[in-house]
């Protein structure tokens, strides 16, 4: 869509020429919307009507089909101005980057996205971005000076992970500043992620899950492990209610997850709405969940008066959130006693993905169990290192090496 830039009474078009024989009557356009408008003025640009406001010097605009809608799409984007700089803007000549990116992130992005997600976020904006970017004009700050700062990460040799996540970070604000009408492009765009050496994933084999399943029959950490091989983010594990679980029907329901925020467990939404999912659960789960409830049943016996009832299907001695550190502790005595390498708990999860890829199971289906966002991410990352479906490959080209020294 062109855009018209309006600096004063006589207007400089730079990108849209208006003819002079229209010239009368687009100005009597932008005085008449000054007085109805009374915050700025509006005026026709080709078949659209555009809305231009000042908010301390800062040059708001929005560009609509209806003028009505012009007005108030820039008031809304003035009004972010002004909360995003707590009611007072600097003037447009004078915003940095450090004027705007913590109030931004701290104040209407951190709803957006996890906590963890959060207070990564904020270490790097504080510990990398604004010491080397926060000076710069928020308007002026170009792909150059982003490419530059990023190498200066190279430099100091600062993990492709960590230049990543400073990288994300930028793109996502400078598109929080476009949609305030802060900025009119994004100087991060077209700029590559860094190539990243992640560790190699390691799922548990079917035997080894087999050995953990049978050593913890009749504990507390049998059924834990069966809905870690459900696929499920530990999070979600500790969040478990039993409303979410239907026994009868053979279905776990996933709607939110326990995260630590400010050092306080908290129930919080899921990592995004495909991860808000219905599984159903084999047999041998059910099973194990109907006997983890006698075990539920002892921990409250002997807790007495001090148990708290918060309905969740793996709490703690008192009934309360178990914490991510004793739920972590636990799963590493389960493989010592079965004499197997020490793993992440995550790996669980990839070992569920990689075993129903290996015995057939659909990528998509796999994605719906995982609740991942896309099938790529299924795929790329969980699903890479199943052998069986390799020697499968493997026993086909056989095939087809024999069919060949038939016909010869």
């Amino acid at each position: 869509m062109k855009t018209l830039r309006v600096q004063s009474a006589k207007a400089s078009h730079s990108e849209e020429q208006i003819a002079p024989q229209n010239m009368e009557t687009h100005m009597n356009d932008i005085k008449k919307s000054r007085k109805s408008n009374g915050s700025g003025y509006t005026y026709r640009v080709g078949n659209s009507w555009k809305t231009v406001i000042k908010v301390g010097g800062l040059r708001v605009t929005a560009t609509n089909k209806s003028k009505q809608e012009s007005r108030r799409l820039a008031k809304e984007k003035a009004t972010k101005v002004s909360a995003l700089n707590k009611g007072s803007v600097v003037g447009a000549n004078k915003l940095t980057l450090n004027d705007f990116l913590l109030p931004w992130l701290d104040g209407e992005h951190k709803l957006k996205i996890a906590h963890s997600t959060y207070r990564r976020y904020r270490g790097i904006a504080v510990n990398y971005i604004l010491p080397a970017m926060g000076h710069l004009n928020l308007q002026r700050i170009t792909k150059k000076e982003v490419a530059q700062f990023l190498n200066s990460l190279v430099i100091n040799n600062i993990k492709a992970r960590t230049r990543n996540q400073a990288l994300a970070l930028l793109s996502v604000s400078f598109e929080g500043a476009i949609e305030a009408g802060m900025i009119d492009t994004n100087p991060t765009q077209g700029i590559s992620k860094a190539s990243e050496d992640k560790k190699p994933i390691k799922p548990l084999s079917q035997d080894e899950v087999i050995k953990l399943l049978d050593k913890s029959s009749g504990t507390f950490m049998h059924a834990r492990l069966h809905i870690a091989f459900a696929g499920l983010r530990q999070g979600e594990v500790l969040g478990l209610r039993w409303r979410n679980v239907d026994l009868e029907k053979g279905t776990l329901s996933v709607e939110e997850q326990v995260q630590k925020v400010d050092g306080k467990s908290t129930w919080v939404k899921l990592k995004s709405n495909m991860s808000v999912r219905t599984i159903f659960l084999s047999a041998s789960t059910i099973e194990a969940l109907r006997k983890h409830r006698t075990i539920l049943a002892s921990l409250k016996l002997k807790a007495g008066s001090k148990w708290k009832d918060e309905d969740l299907v793996f709490p703690n001695s008192l009934g309360g959130v178990l914490q991510q550190k004793v739920d972590y502790n636990r799963w590493k005595k389960a493989l010592a006693v079965c004499g197997l390498a020490n793993r992440r708990l995550h790996d669980a999860r990839h070992t569920a993905g990689t075993l129903l890829f290996a015995n057939g199971e659909g990528v998509e289906t796999i994605r719906r169990v995982l609740g991942h966002s896309s099938v790529n991410l299924t795929s790329r990352t969980y699903v890479h290192s199943a052998e069986e479906p390799l020697r499968k490959a493997a026993k086909t080209m056989d095939s087809i090496f024999l069919s060949k020294t038939d016909i010869a």
